[in-house]
């Protein structure tokens, strides 16, 4: 006889993780399923050297009404960045003035901030229009083109396949940041330490909560009951075979997951306006390269690098290179002092990640000796790590945003966390993570925030 739940989470990122931790906390009898080996989803530290690196997400993005800042702050687990030292290379190698780079991307910025965001126009249109009106613009149209594809990559403005996928301006009014430092460390923890919060694992392991997991655990279906089924409870079938009950469930699985499977893993189908909100909203493939070298060859001081290509210097890498063209910067790591952080996103991320670490390694070094070599002594790779977000069945991509689409066929994160009810008023599937998130969608604090959000609603409901 299966065991019946309270409730069920599906996914155990950080979303999931919290809402276990309030359902525990409130009594009730609960049971996470993670289609994994590890909990976490995009949250993943390895161990690296005598340190920590993040796959996944890695800073707390600023302090105010930020809940994850609220968990770590008080143990004094956030570390500050040192102030950093920005260098803008173009693909020749050559050192262009700080004070010339930053008028353009500060009229590039200015475009995108003074821009009408009640509109469906993208964040692409806007800063592509400025560039042919803005005077500062205009005057070194070569230079800011570079610039305009740096801020395109750099921003993860989406759309280049289809421009209702772009970034929306309206997105931009609807995610509300966190006041305070944007970019707080885990002084070399890792982003995991969060879990280990939520868990109850720091400061003291011994007081670990008793929350159970299932591991690999990969959901087939959902049968959520409907009142002509006359069935009160939530029947979740997994790939291996194996069932679970509960009076409710919590979903919390990636926004690509929900896009591959929520035709198969809804019995019965979701109602219309869900499914629109999934097809409509979007998700970022940001994926990430450390670069570890024999030692530093950069500038002493923590800083980043940006990457302005020009035509002519990509045209130096062939048809199977081009993804290189795509990286937009390097950024120094804290607690790492040999390893440099490339980023790269969208297509060329993809193409990226079907590629060995070898051949990637090989690319990096093609990437340096056509960009840095001329004003660097480039030390030697020693090895990269790379992440796979898009190539990951359980994940799909790095963050999620709202598009044009949304703003034209309509579907925005606060349909998708809508529940979907027994009868008139019992909340029968939660949906929760960070797409769910009404204003912090795409962090971590939205993950959390969510994942509390969706216990209090069902610790609600229980009482009644």
């Amino acid at each position: 006889m299966t065991q019946i739940m309270d409730v069920i989470v599906i996914g155990c990122g950080a979303s999931g993780i919290a809402a276990l931790r309030k359902l525990h906390d409130a009594g009730l009898n609960v049971l996470g399923l993670e289609a994994e080996d590890r909990i976490g989803g995009r949250i993943k530290t390895i161990q690296y050297g005598e340190c920590y690196l993040d796959l996944g997400a890695a800073w707390c993005h600023g302090e105010k009404d930020n809940i994850v800042f609220e968990m770590a702050n008080p143990l004094d687990l956030l570390g500050r960045p040192k102030p950093d030292n920005k260098m803008y290379v173009l693909s020749n190698g050559e050192i262009l003035k700080s004070d010339l780079s930053e008028s353009i991307i500060g009229a590039l910025d200015e475009a995108v901030a003074k821009a009408d965001k009640n509109t469906s126009q993208s964040v692409s249109e806007c800063v592509r229009e400025a560039v042919k009106t803005n005077p500062t613009l205009t005057k070194d149209a070569k230079l800011s083109q570079s610039f305009l594809e740096w801020f395109e990559k750099n921003n993860h403005v989406g759309g280049q396949t289809d421009p209702l996928h772009g970034k929306s301006l309206k997105g931009l009014e609807e995610g509300w940041g966190c006041e305070g430092e944007f970019m707080l460390n885990w002084k070399g923890r890792g982003y995991r330490t969060i879990l280990d919060l939520l868990l109850n694992k720091y400061p003291d392991s011994s007081k670990e909560l008793p929350i159970q997991i299932n591991f690999k655990k990969e959901v087939e279906t959902i049968k959520w009951r409907s009142p002509q089924a006359g069935n009160p409870l939530v029947h979740v079938k997994c790939k291996d075979g194996s069932l679970y009950s509960a009076k409710s469930v919590i979903v919390t699985v990636s926004l690509g997951v929900l896009k591959d499977r929520y035709n198969q893993l809804f019995k019965p189908q979701l109602p219309a306006e869900k499914i629109n909100a999934i097809n409509n909203l979007q998700l970022c493939v940001l994926d990430k390269i450390y670069i570890e070298f024999t030692k530093p060859w950069w500038p002493q001081t923590p800083g980043c690098f940006t990457i302005l290509w020009r035509e002519e210097d990509k045209a130096k890498f062939n048809k199977s290179e081009q993804w290189i063209t795509e990286i937009s910067g390097f950024n120094t790591v804290e607690y790492h002092p040999n390893v440099l952080l490339a980023w790269i996103y969208g297509a060329a991320a993809e193409k990226m990640e079907k590629l060995t670490v070898d051949e990637v390694k090989v690319g990096i070094e093609k990437l340096l000796s056509v960009v840095f070599k001329k004003s660097f002594n480039v030390a030697p790779v020693k090895c990269v790590t790379r992440t796979e977000w898009a190539s990951n069945v359980f994940v799909r991509g790095s963050y999620s945003y709202r598009s044009v689409a949304n703003e034209e066929k309509g579907g925005s994160s606060i349909t998708l966390s809508e529940p979907l009810y027994y009868g008139e008023n019992f909340p029968i599937v939660c949906f929760a993570g960070e797409a769910t998130s009404h204003h912090r969608f795409s962090a971590v604090h939205g993950a959390v925030e969510a994942g509390f959000r969706e216990a209090d609603r069902l610790i609600a409901s229980f009482k009644k």
